[in-house]
């Protein structure tokens, strides 16, 4: 996925939150006001809230060991838009990594 900036803290305006096979989901940290709705919706327990604020003085969530499948709950509840699920297209390269672009949202 392609971000657009770093900040002087080293994170971006997007950024991936979960992965599951092949699909992303991203956090916009200039709409995340920090609200943990998403956490509390969250029917895996896959988000908690960070302890470090964002550029704009917000925590924002991340997620717990991998736990989170992409189901859309989070999205869905978000009242700033700030989650969003991508699909990927991952390429499996010979060293055993992968090389992953993203196709849709």
């Amino acid at each position: 996925m392609e971000v657009s900036e770093v900040h002087s803290d080293g994170m971006t305006d997007e950024y991936i939150v979960g992965k599951r096979k092949n699909r992303v989901l991203a956090l916009d940290r200039d709409r995340c006001k920090g609200c943990s709705i998403c956490v509390t919706i969250c029917p895996y327990n896959a988000l908690d809230m960070s302890s470090k604020k964002t550029h704009m003085g917000y925590f924002h969530p991340f997620e717990i060991n991998g736990a989170c499948i992409a189901c859309r709950e989070c999205v869905y509840a978000c009242p700033d838009f700030a989650l969003s699920i991508h699909k990927l297209d991952s390429v499996l390269l010979d060293d055993g990594t992968e090389n992953s672009k993203e196709v849709t949202k």
